[in-house]
C-alpha cells in the first residue's frame, strides 16, 4: 500500500465497517496539560471528536513504525534547507 493511501482515512482498518465490527471504549487518563493538548489539537486539526485525533495518531505512528521497521529514515524540508528526523518514545 503506497504512503498516501496508508495514511487515508478511508484505509484505515477501524474505519473499516464500522457497523459490522465490534466496538471498544476507552476510558483514558489526561493530565489538565495533555487534555489541552489534545483539544489544540483536535481544532488545528479539524477533526470533530477526541476519538479522531486518537485514531489519526495511531495511524501515523503505526506507519512511522513500519518505516522504521523497513529502514526508513524522516526528513523535512523547508525551502532549500533538509534536516533529517529522530523520533523519540
Amino acid at each position: 500500500m503506497a504512503v498516501n493511501e496508508r495514511l487515508n482515512p478511508a484505509n484505515d482498518r477501524s474505519n473499516a465497517a464500522r457497523e459490522d465490527t465490534p466496538r471498544h471504549r476507552l476510558q483514558l487518563d489526561f493530565s489538565s496539560d495533555a487534555y489541552g493538548r489534545l483539544q489544540e489539537i483536535r481544532i488545528a486539526s479539524g477533526c470533530k471528536t477526541n476519538a479522531d485525533v486518537v485514531r489519526n495518531a495511531l495511524r501515523l505512528y503505526e506507519w512511522y513504525l513500519d518505516q522504521k521497521r523497513n529502514g526508513f529514515s524522516i526528513q523535512i524540508t523547508k525551502d532549500d534547507v533538509l534536516k533529517e528526523v529522530e523520533i523519540l518514545l
